[in-house]
């Protein structure tokens, strides 16, 4: 079997497209399935890309339907040769990406899972400051800090290790998509960060003492009126999803998604149950796992707050009184918008405001942890397993799984062997914006 090597990679299997022509040539790479196409011109050197075919004989038509354009570019005085920019080449790796959505678990990705992809490769293009660098100028070892960029980076909430590992992840299946179809000749390396416990133990979560000193601070700026109007609407919009995220244990990225759709009226409760306690159904399509979930969840005050800052008019005697022209629209959405979801961006400027309140009012462990609007689903968790909440309920009400509900048990072991525990369910008192019972 003839091989020949080009550009330190071996080549195995070239097959000339026109006969005695040897210019013009398919090839497979090692351990690839598609052919790539090897063409030398006249003016512009070399052209490697593959042909994203499989078969030969298509891979065949391909590369002579090629030839005859760039030779008819050549004629015309055109370039032949694709101007290779990174980003350009980072869409085309997305619609790849897009393909593999599937709605059956564990059968490519979900649609959340390519929205993240998606927004990881924002934070590569804020990485080289909005260019959009050539692939030949690029220097590939100016990525290998990237975590270290990203982890000093002051522009949102603190990032885990692991988040920032995530989207090295995504980094490198980009790369490694720009070398398997012949744009480079080699993966740039991107230093991993070092990660030592599950991703949800690293988070930080506040304390009780600490979230009720918060609340006055969380209410006053919700309630603060010496701004605009779009302001106001978006300070009670993140009031909003931090309480419901503490009472709930959701995570911000399936809150951030929720549609009213999703909102459900719990016909099994009675009394003052019945007028706190209501579903919440997770759609799997948003889940990092691709399994959709059912919560219960104590948050029909805020939901329904949720409701008239949307406004949206009240229907039916049952929660959440949405009218049904009203139930594909985004429960956190943009003002006057219900079409679309609350801004990212504004997500993250209104956590930084509150952040430097709380710490202006004398709430100096929040310079000493690590909280972001994660610590408040991992808060609702710590609340629940101190309050001796049944830990195969929580894992299932929060998603997670048990083993993680019992590391979270131990791991703060100490911290529960307290007077607070002993004093059982009364622990918890309503002005603290958290019901009692809480997931129970």
């Amino acid at each position: 079997m003839p091989r020949a090597r080009e550009s330190g990679s071996w080549v195995s299997e070239p097959i000339d497209v026109f006969d005695g022509e040897k210019r013009t040539y398919i090839y497979k790479r090692p351990k690839t399935k598609k052919w790539q196409l090897y063409i030398k011109t006249e003016n512009e050197g070399v052209i490697r890309e593959s042909t994203k075919q499989e078969d030969q004989e298509e891979a065949l038509t391909y590369a002579r339907e090629r030839w005859y354009e760039i030779q008819g570019r050549q004629r015309s005085g055109l370039k032949v040769k694709r101007e290779k920019k990174l980003f350009d080449f980072a869409e085309e790796f997305l619609e790849e990406e897009r393909k593999r959505i599937s709605s059956v678990p564990r059968k490519g990705i979900t649609k959340e899972t390519f929205r993240i992809k998606r927004v990881h490769l924002r934070w590569l293009q804020e990485f080289f400051d909005g260019r959009n660098p050539k692939l030949e100028s690029l220097d590939r070892r100016s990525l290998y800090n990237y975590g270290t960029w990203r982890q000093k980076d002051s522009s949102t909430p603190p990032k885990t290790n692991h988040t920032i590992n995530a989207e090295i992840s995504t980094i490198r299946s980009l790369f490694t998509y720009l070398y398997t179809n012949e744009w480079i000749d080699q993966v740039p390396p991107i230093k991993s960060m070092k990660t030592e416990a599950p991703e949800d133990l690293r988070r930080d979560y506040l304390t009780l003492a600490e979230w009720k000193s918060m609340l006055p601070t969380l209410n006053a700026y919700r309630k603060d009126k010496t701004t605009t109007s779009r302001m106001i609407y978006n300070r009670n919009v993140v009031y909003c999803g931090i309480v419901i995220m503490i009472n709930s244990a959701i995570r911000i990225g399936e809150l951030k998604q929720l549609k009213w759709s999703d909102i459900e009226h719990n016909p099994h409760l009675k009394g003052e149950d019945r007028q706190i306690h209501h579903l919440i159904n997770i759609r799997g399509e948003t889940t990092k796992t691709g399994k959709p979930r059912r919560v219960n969840s104590p948050t029909q005050v805020w939901f329904d707050r949720l409701r008239v800052l949307s406004g949206i008019p009240k229907a039916g005697k049952n929660f959440p009184h949405i009218p049904n022209a009203y139930k594909d629209q985004y429960v956190f959405c943009k003002e006057q918008k219900g079409d679309q979801p609350f801004g990212l961006g504004t997500w993250n400027r209104c956590w930084r405001e509150i952040k430097d309140r709380v710490i202006e009012a004398g709430g100096d462990w929040m310079n000493k942890k690590n909280i972001s609007y994660y610590s408040f689903r991992h808060s609702g968790i710590s609340f629940a397993v101190q309050r001796g909440v049944n830990h195969l309920k929580l894992a299932r009400n929060a998603g997670t799984g048990l083993r993680y509900i019992e590391a979270f048990y131990y791991h703060h072991e100490a911290e529960l062997s307290t007077t607070d525990l002993s004093k059982g369910r009364t622990f918890f008192a309503k002005n603290t914006e958290v019901y009692e019972p809480l997931l129970d």
